[in-house]
């Protein structure tokens, strides 16, 4: 049994898997994967903001990543805000359908942008723990925390994208190529020409 069948009170649940991306590499597909073998509508929500050198990437650049990474270009979505996602939401309606927004174990480590605190007023805040007794979209929204999918570039282990971006600037041609096989689990040339136009710092 599917998660999303649990919830007999709820038609729809909408699961949104929002981020920078800035690149998009096999963990992050690694997630939406695990999202898609628990969930039906499961979307990628990334914007198109430009700021490099830590957002390098045009939301289409993203979306090539993306899709060499294995995510279906159906279920990625371009919005102004990831973290709220109207672009995607609005396509459900709010008073049957749950939504449930995706977070690594990482990022509510390293940085937590919900903390589910109450408002001012005393009442729960929109965003809510996942759990088993969800309202509607136009309540609460839900953020469920998925696992974090390790693996390693040049035999090291991939540690943030930061850190990614400031070793393919620095890199080879010859190297970048087989950081871009360890990043997709094959080399695309595409993706290398974007990736060695946008990275240079």
């Amino acid at each position: 049994m599917r998660i999303s069948d649990l919830f007999e009170n709820l038609q729809k649940t909408v699961v949104i898997y929002p981020g920078r991306f800035h690149p998009f590499h096999k963990g992050h597909a690694a997630v939406y994967k695990w999202l898609s073998s628990k969930f039906d509508n499961v979307f990628i929500a990334t914007s198109n903001k430009v700021d490099p050198p830590k957002s390098p990437f045009t939301f289409e650049e993203k979306k090539q990543m993306m899709v060499h990474a294995g995510v279906p270009g159906s279920a990625i979505v371009q919005v102004k805000n990831p973290y709220i996602a109207t672009e995607i939401t609005d396509r459900f309606d709010p008073e049957n359908t749950a939504a449930v927004f995706a977070v690594s174990e990482k990022d509510m480590a390293e940085d937590p942008r919900f903390q589910f605190k109450p408002k001012k007023d005393g009442s729960p805040s929109y965003y809510q723990p996942y759990g088993s007794d969800m309202e509607p979209l136009n309540k609460h929204g839900y953020i469920i925390t998925t696992p974090t999918f390790d693996f390693t570039v040049l035999g090291e282990p991939m540690r943030s994208a930061t850190e990614l971006r400031r070793d393919f600037a620095n890199a080879d041609t010859e190297t970048q190529a087989k950081m871009i096989k360890d990043l997709y689990g094959s080399y695309d040339k595409n993706i290398h020409k974007i990736m060695a136009a946008k990275i240079t710092q």
